[in-house]
């Protein structure tokens, strides 16, 4: 019988925040995203509503990268806060 040595492999990453309260694109080029809106304001992200505090989370599997602009609108009279979390590649 052969003898296995077996190492589990690491991915390095790295974990950004940023706050947006304007309308237009956000880039994901990331392996995860979250939304969060803590404004007063909903924002709707492409097709989806966030209400203030709500939170949308896209997930990819391991080694995967997704790039994609997503649009963040913007509506009512209060306050824009959207924060995004991006888990990213180093």
């Amino acid at each position: 019988m052969s003898n296995f040595n077996i190492k589990a492999g690491y991915i390095t990453y790295d974990v950004n925040f940023i706050t947006y309260d304007v309308n237009g694109f956000i880039t994901s080029n990331c392996n995860s995203i979250t939304f969060i809106n803590y404004g007063s304001n909903q924002v709707t992200i492409e097709s989806v509503v966030l209400l203030q505090n709500q939170s949308l989370s896209i997930d990819g599997n391991a080694g995967e990268i997704m790039n994609k602009q997503f649009l963040a609108t913007f509506s009512g009279a209060g306050t824009n806060n959207l924060v995004t979390i991006k888990k990213n590649y180093i």
